[in-house]
């Protein structure tokens, strides 16, 4: 199940969640499937709406770059349900693609998916900024009919 959601965030909540990183050391994620820089953000307390209802497992800002070898292979999650939010759009490639579906990156939109489904994310040129999160709970309660 995979269903793209347009303008999740908005400008003030982007800007807010982009300043976390620059007040803050990224740390380096590497394993055998992708690697970024990143920030933990599970514990800040957002106040950004959206995200009420959302049981977080994971939740970070994510950072790659042409320095960085993106995720090559498909891949799946462990996490029931997983999403994406563009933060940024001024770099180039960094296209998200499920078996039969190729995203664009565009800043505030999002990703939202059931963790079997199998993507890879496109090398990029340019800082390419998302807010990643692996949730138990499916918090937009979306049904296959969405199913896009």
């Amino acid at each position: 199940m995979i269903r793209y959601i347009k303008s999740f965030l908005n400008e003030s909540e982007i800007d807010y969640l982009k300043s976390l990183i620059y007040e803050s050391e990224l740390k380096f994620h590497t394993d055998k499937v992708y690697k970024f820089y990143y920030l933990d953000i599970i514990n800040k307390d957002l106040n950004i709406k959206n995200f009420n209802d959302f049981s977080f497992k994971k939740f970070r800002i994510q950072m790659v770059n042409e320095t960085i070898n993106q995720v090559q292979e498909y891949h799946g999650h462990v996490n029931p349900w997983s999403f994406i939010v563009f933060l940024n759009e001024d770099f180039v490639g960094g296209e998200v693609i499920f078996e039969n579906k190729i995203f664009k990156p565009k800043k505030g939109d999002m990703i939202y998916f059931s963790g079997e489904e199998l993507h890879k994310v496109n090398n990029c040129i340019g800082n390419r900024y998302t807010l990643v999160g692996f949730m138990e709970n499916n918090p937009l309660n979306i049904k296959p009919k969405n199913i896009i």
